[in-house]
């Protein structure tokens, strides 16, 4: 079960207070370094920044960065928030619209970026001036296909146009790290792991949630603790539904990846003590 369905419908609302909690946090690298990469590439001039941020969340950290920009003299003027969760979507924008008042306008649209590329980027651009695409947070990191979402993206936006990637790096040489699954040992993250799956008609007692690392990939598990019928389908004790898998980046990957997408990279920039990378790149 891919990622995503912990951000729709009812998940988001688990979404909204796992990413409040410390261990949601501490995975991430600082807003204050993606947005201070961006400013030090001097791609865009300050008084005409436009940003289409793809999954938001529920806004914290977007407003945290757009912060930091202002403060770098990098205001934005234009937001537009895209995800696949229409509700988690309207927590993000309604947080970052009493954040913003008159000095941002703030748009959305529902995309998924695992399923073809969008229009709405190209709808929503005012003017000849780039727009900069940012995909933060490790959200690349939680796809099927990490490629194929950039080429999704470098497909949504043209020439001129910028992309501002963050992602978490694996441990080398670590089997099983518990920096890399300490933020998901939490009761937070379960209840948004397993949301999904109550959603569709699951009972929590019926639901054991396991984790494992394998290939510098962090993997949550639901295994039934009993006999269950899911939509007709019977299911023995002991089977297990992948809930999720949030896959560490190796920094040549990162880069290799992003320019099979399409895109020229400009700088790559690790984060304080080596977990993290934040890649800007132009439109080719």
């Amino acid at each position: 079960m891919p990622l995503k369905f912990a951000y729709a419908g009812s998940a988001a609302h688990t979404h909204d207070a796992y990413a409040r909690s410390a261990g949601y946090l501490s995975m991430l690298t600082s807003a204050r370094h993606e947005a201070d990469a961006l400013v030090a590439t001097g791609v865009v001039a300050a008084g005409a920044l436009a940003l289409a941020e793809i999954g938001p969340g529920n806004g914290g950290r977007s407003r945290a960065f757009l912060d930091r920009l202002a403060d770098r003299g990098l205001p934005c003027q234009r937001y537009l928030a895209l995800d696949f969760s229409e509700t988690l979507l309207g927590l993000a924008c309604a947080r970052l619209a009493r954040f913003a008042g008159d000095r941002m306008s703030v748009d959305s649209h529902v995309w998924d970026i695992e399923h073809g590329t969008s229009g709405s980027v190209e709808r929503w651009r005012v003017g000849p001036g780039p727009v900069v695409g940012c995909l933060l947070g490790h959200t690349l990191g939680n796809v099927e296909s990490p490629v194929e979402v950039l080429a999704n993206i470098h497909d949504a936006l043209r020439t001129g146009d910028v992309l501002l990637l963050s992602v978490a790096l694996g441990a080398a040489g670590c089997p099983a790290p518990d920096t890399a699954l300490a933020p998901y040992r939490s009761p937070e993250f379960r209840d948004a792991a397993l949301q999904p799956l109550l959603a569709a008609g699951l009972a929590e007692a019926d639901l054991e949630f396991a984790l494992s690392w394998r290939d510098d990939v962090v993997v949550g598990e639901a295994v039934l603790r009993r006999s269950v019928c899911l939509d007709g389908v019977p299911l023995p004790a002991g089977h297990r539904i992948r809930c999720f898998q949030s896959r560490r980046f190796r920094t040549r990957d990162v880069i290799v990846a992003v320019g099979e997408a399409g895109w020229q990279v400009r700088d790559a920039v690790q984060a304080p003590g080596g977990t993290h990378l934040v890649v800007t790149a132009s439109w080719r």
